[in-house]
């Protein structure tokens, strides 16, 4: 059987293509940057190949899902959102949306069975409704990446007659790897030099963090066992920010404080997905966050 994975080289890519091959299946990875330092394990194996190109580019997306017979897509790739976005929404839109959307026709087109599609939880309405959020609550996102990711949600639908179509709500996604700027990596940099960990607002805005191992096993769940449809895929648990702030502290045993700094937080609300139907209907089961913030740190020592 062979895979597509577009944003290979990325973050969660990179370990979904590692999973992907370990669980014996053929795996094309397509990047952009064409950065490899995320997946130089896996160049040698004769069970993985590496092409560069643009998502947009209908053409080569065409290429390689006829020359490598591909079956199934895994859609990773996209501009994550950051200062730039507002100064410049349209690269980010265009790749999000556009390139979601041809995609799917290049899939479409290809014969491909069944397509994956990395969205986020960044599609529901901030604050939400009610908690915990479930797949059936208010989409309104209050960003372009959110808009851009829930326009190629609405682009899956359109094609969920031609080929399975699993739709995936990632929630805040930790690990090897991860952005430097995330408030997991921040904390756990923070805390190895004895820093303050600075928390912004009163620490009691909350949200959902998942171990990248955890994101990835349900992903290859929802494709080994999932109807079509969306799952939220996350923690499960509602971490406040302070929470986690010192719960980084405990496990690191640094001797930092927590410093709360006036201010409006990115994310001034709770939050916390409900992922009962991946439970239930896939068998995932994430770890608790204490056992995930472990990994992570084992990982960066092993690291240097």
């Amino acid at each position: 059987m062979s895979i597509l994975v577009t944003g290979a080289t990325g973050f969660i890519g990179s370990h979904l293509c590692r999973e992907l091959v370990a669980g014996g299946h053929r795996v094309a990875a397509l990047t952009r940057s064409g950065r490899t330092e995320n997946i130089a394990d896996l160049l040698d194996h004769q069970d993985f190949s590496l092409h560069k190109g643009e998502i947009q580019d209908t053409a080569v997306l065409a290429r390689i899902i006829k020359d490598m017979k591909i079956t199934t897509v895994f859609h990773l790739a996209a501009q994550l959102p950051g200062e730039e976005e507002m100064a410049n929404p349209l690269p980010g839109f265009d790749t999000n949306a556009r390139g979601t959307l041809n995609l799917l026709h290049a899939a479409s087109s290809g014969r491909v069975e069944s397509f994956i599609y990395a969205s986020t939880m960044s599609v529901y309405a901030v604050p939400p409704g009610h908690l915990p959020v479930d797949e059936e609550q208010e989409v309104r996102p209050d960003s372009v990446y959110g808009v851009a990711k829930l326009a190629g949600e609405l682009c899956c639908r359109i094609y969920g007659s031609r080929m399975k179509m699993i739709v995936l709500r990632y929630a805040g996604v930790y690990g090897k790897n991860c952005r430097r700027s995330d408030a997991v990596p921040t904390f756990v940099r923070q805390a190895l030099a004895n820093q303050p960990l600075t928390v912004h607002g009163d620490g009691g805005q909350s949200s959902d963090f998942v171990h990248v191992s955890d994101a990835v096993r349900g992903t290859v769940l929802a494709w080994e066992k999932g109807e079509p449809g969306v799952y939220n895929i996350g923690g499960g648990r509602e971490t406040p920010i302070r929470e986690l702030a010192e719960r980084i502290i405990e496990i690191t045993g640094a001797k930092s404080a927590v410093v709360t700094e006036a201010g409006r937080a990115d994310r001034p609300f709770r939050f916390v997905l409900d992922i009962t139907r991946a439970r239930q209907a896939l068998g995932y089961a994430p770890r608790p966050l204490a056992e995930g913030l472990r990994r992570y740190l084992a990982d960066i020592k092993n690291k240097r």
